[in-house]
């Protein structure tokens, strides 16, 4: 389990694209925090560089304790974080207050290792496997990654949620029999079959051509 990270919050006093934009040229990502015991969201900014630097990680599990502009300090999640669809630059944050004792919902990440012992990825089959996995959870049990090792699995094996070992206060939400990894057959060992299969019916075609105009000789 992570650290918790400290992350300062500093007023804002307007809202509204205009002001939103002025924000961000200033360096900072305007954002709010929410939760079932904030009364009314919490509307603040948070320096950019800060939050780029927690969203080039794991942010969906990465646990932060933000210093509120009023001095006070609450746990919080990032839910959502908007960015530019072309710069990938953070628009807005949407924090989620974190209340010790209180389960969560919480997407995390999913971490496959063993790729380069499994015997179906050797034997030219593809990994397939989900990213991340909805979890429920108290706000001090959040894991960082959940680890899937897909070292044992041959061509068509499958590890299913009810397959994984999750740690303690953390319960996976999607159905048991949900694939979370795989390896399937490749694209060109699928194709290489009916590839020769022409070749073997084109063999047999020019064969029997030759047959044919062999008696059609014979014949005149």
């Amino acid at each position: 389990m992570a650290d918790i990270v400290t992350l300062v919050m500093e007023p804002r006093e307007k809202t509204g694209k205009n002001e939103n934009r002025r924000i961000r040229k200033a360096g900072f990502v305007p954002c709010i925090i929410y939760g079932p015991e904030i009364k009314e969201n919490i509307k603040g900014k948070v320096n950019m560089r800060e939050i780029e630097k927690i969203l080039a990680g794991r942010w969906e599990s990465t646990r932060l304790n933000v210093k509120l502009p009023d001095g006070t300090e609450e746990l919080c999640i990032i839910r959502e974080a908007q960015r530019h669809p072309l710069s990938d630059m953070p628009l807005h944050i949407d924090f989620l207050h974190l209340v010790r004792g209180r389960k969560i919902n919480v997407n995390i990440p999913v971490e496959v290792v063993g790729r380069e012992e499994s015997q179906g990825v050797k034997d030219g089959g593809v990994l397939e496997f989900t990213h991340e996995l909805e979890v429920e959870t108290l706000p001090m049990s959040i894991p960082d990654v959940i680890t899937v090792d897909v070292s044992g699995l041959n061509v068509g094996d499958a590890i299913h949620v009810k397959d994984l070992k999750l740690p303690e206060n953390v319960t996976a939400l999607a159905d048991p029999e949900d694939v979370v990894a795989i390896v399937v057959t490749s694209r060109g060992v699928e194709d290489a079959a009916p590839e020769e299969e022409a070749t073997a019916a084109a063999d047999v075609e020019v064969v029997a051509k030759g047959k044919a105009a062999k008696e059609d000789a014979e014949e005149k």
